[in-house]
């Protein structure tokens, strides 16, 4: 009987610091955890079930909720769009981003930031996802033109426009209740232009951000949407943040810089990442443990989130049937996998992104010089392998768009694959068919043949390069003086009125 007291005391002890640990109760320490997704488009898992999927991560919501109240679920941009739910119909409007509103709600999601792909909605339709949510926003540095004005981005409320924070600060305890305050800041960066979205320069706004906050609290961490690089360089600048919680790239990482610790997550919520931050009274000093979780199929799902989940994927079944799309028709055994991610079609030539051009090429009657589209058009950041199905299709290719033909002088041509190049890493990589370049050389060949600037050439791309709103390529627009013609407009059954069925075809083919 002793001895079973005794292992009893024992375990209770145990416990009771397991416990005080997680909480952050023992001499004046306050724990604050916080999980950390970024750039999340799908709602189901991905890979045939095996990685992802929303209602996987409201179950690791509620583990850390059980572990310390003072969790905070966040989202550092990019989940509005692009998806292809997102791009169907329901009701009677276009669905755009509804679905991962509804899904967050029911995750659980506290705050987010915007990230650029947020402005892919017009106005009204990002007002209506924005009043929709349950969640708040953190922006720091974007504000809305409304009739000429730039005032703050915000949420309507009862017949009232409440404005966005550009600061939080918040307050925690732990069970003893010592309180901690802690400062947040929410930062996008400038790379979807659009007529109702003014950009303050992130860095700056970042800047100031801190310098408020920082006498007003115990410590400070940022989410941001913004590249790999300007993340370092934010921390440079701020040594005194703790956590810089990530977006905008797909892959997963995290970087030490001076005392600043930055991560993200894997898109799509492959991963997340779970950060928690104990804070010492007695020191005044934060100290940073990431947690890199995958969220894969050893992870239940949490019945009311996956039952919104199951609502949505009802719905885009129907939608799909209603445009003609079976989602689940095989339409072709690759014999190699395609590798879609965005670290490799975004910096060198992808068998994908080379598929998707000689799609393009094939799609486009008579004599096609050559084809080429921006890399940043490819979202699904996965290989595709073996049975390939319309919904991985739409999937590689959410934004659908035009495939044109355009008569083009060769020296506008080489103009745009220099550009290309020069965007490596970038959206406006381009992927291209019958198209050489030799780098030792500096030479371009196309269809096998010199890149000749005084020739003509006949050009299949995407409608939207020829908006200039690609990155470094705003010269390629339609009234550029060395544009000859375009023809952008094709009988209703065309696949080139859609770059999907254009692919769906020529896979079936080949």
């Amino acid at each position: 009987m002793k001895r079973i007291i005794l292992f009893l005391s024992i375990a209770l002890i145990m416990f009771s610091c397991h416990t005080s640990r997680l909480t952050g109760s023992r001499q004046g320490e306050v724990a604050v955890t916080f999980l950390h997704l970024n750039d999340v488009y799908e709602i189901s898992p991905l890979d045939n079930g095996r990685i992802g999927g929303l209602a996987r991560v409201a179950t690791v919501r509620q583990e850390l909720l059980k572990e310390n109240p003072n969790t905070i679920t966040v989202l550092s941009g990019d989940f509005l769009s692009p998806s292809v739910t997102g791009t169907l119909r329901y009701e009677g409007k276009g669905i755009k981003g509804r679905q991962m509103v509804d899904v967050m709600n029911a995750v659980g999601f506290d705050w987010v930031c915007f990230g650029n792909h947020e402005f892919d909605l017009d106005q009204k339709d990002l007002q209506e996802r924005i009043n929709e949510s349950g969640f708040e926003w953190l922006n720091t540095n974007a504000l809305e033109q409304i009739n000429g004005k730039l005032e703050p981005f915000g949420k309507v409320v009862k017949g009232v426009k409440v404005p966005f924070a550009k600061t939080r600060i918040f307050s925690f305890k732990n069970a003893k209740g010592d309180e901690v305050k802690m400062g947040m800041f929410g930062i996008v960066l400038p790379s979807n232009p659009k007529e109702y979205v003014y950009y303050d320069d992130f860095f700056e706004a970042a800047k100031k951000a801190y310098e408020e906050l920082k006498p007003q609290c115990d410590f400070v961490v940022g989410l941001t949407h913004i590249n790999k690089v300007d993340d370092i360089r934010l921390a440079g600048m701020l040594p005194d943040v703790k956590l810089i919680m990530g977006g905008h790239d797909h892959d997963n990482m995290i970087e030490k810089i001076g005392n600043v610790i930055m991560a993200k997550a894997d898109a799509n919520a492959k991963t997340a990442y779970i950060h928690r931050i104990v804070f010492n009274k007695a020191t005044g000093k934060a100290s940073v443990k990431s947690e890199l979780r995958k969220i894969d199929n050893q992870i239940p799902d949490e019945p009311t989130t996956a039952a919104v989940v199951k609502k949505w994927e009802d719905i885009a079944d129907a939608s799909f049937k209603a445009i003609g799309i079976n989602k689940n028709e095989v339409i072709a055994d690759l014999k190699e996998p395609l590798d879609g991610h965005e670290s490799t079609v975004r910096n060198q030539q992808a068998p994908m992104g080379n598929m998707i051009a000689r799609a393009m090429t094939a799609a486009t009657p008579g004599t096609t010089d050559c084809a080429f589209f921006n890399g940043g058009s490819i979202r699904i950041d996965d290989v595709v392998s073996g049975r390939i199905t319309q919904l991985d299709v739409l999937r590689i290719l959410p934004f659908g768009g035009k495939v044109i033909e355009i008569k083009m002088r060769g020296r506008l041509l080489e103009q745009i694959l220099e550009t290309g190049l020069k965007n490596k890493g970038s959206g406006g990589y381009l992927q291209w068919d019958r198209i050489n370049y030799d780098a030792s050389k500096n030479d371009w060949r196309i269809n096998g043949k010199p890149l000749d600037v005084n020739q003509e050439y006949t050009v299949v791309t995407n409608d939207f390069l020829l908006t200039g709103k690609e990155r470094n390529l705003d010269f390629f627009v339609r009234t550029n003086p060395d544009i000859i013609s375009v023809n952008d407009t094709f009988p209703e059954n065309d696949v080139r009125n859609d770059i999907r069925k254009a692919v769906i075809a020529y896979l079936k083919k080949n």
